[in-house]
């Protein structure tokens, strides 16, 4: 992870990756709900209630209020914070050397 101070040019990316715990009978609907949010892309979802979601937004704060949205959503139970990587916008945008 780079050390570079955050800069308004140059913003702190948050990903995270996020594991939802809800009542079975819920998946569907919160299915729905997860993919209709901002900043969320849903992985998959279990029968069980297990659901995986990554959220990506500029700064810690962003992602704070995700984790708060989901908790929310009628039929989550828990919202675990399970990864979070943070970069500078242009780290990211730099091509990967082996």
């Amino acid at each position: 992870m780079s050390t570079a101070p955050q800069t308004a040019d140059d913003p702190e990316i948050h990903i995270a990756g996020v594991l939802v715990q809800a009542r079975p009978e819920a998946v569907g609907a919160l299915r729905t709900a997860i993919t209709a949010l901002a900043d969320t892309e849903l992985v998959g979802a279990g029968d069980d209630g297990r659901i995986a979601v990554v959220v990506e937004g500029v700064g810690a704060a962003s992602v704070l209020q995700v984790l708060d949205a989901l908790r929310e959503l009628p039929g989550v139970l828990n919202v675990a914070l399970v990864y979070q990587h943070a970069e500078p916008r242009s780290a990211l945008q730099q091509g990967v050397t082996p």
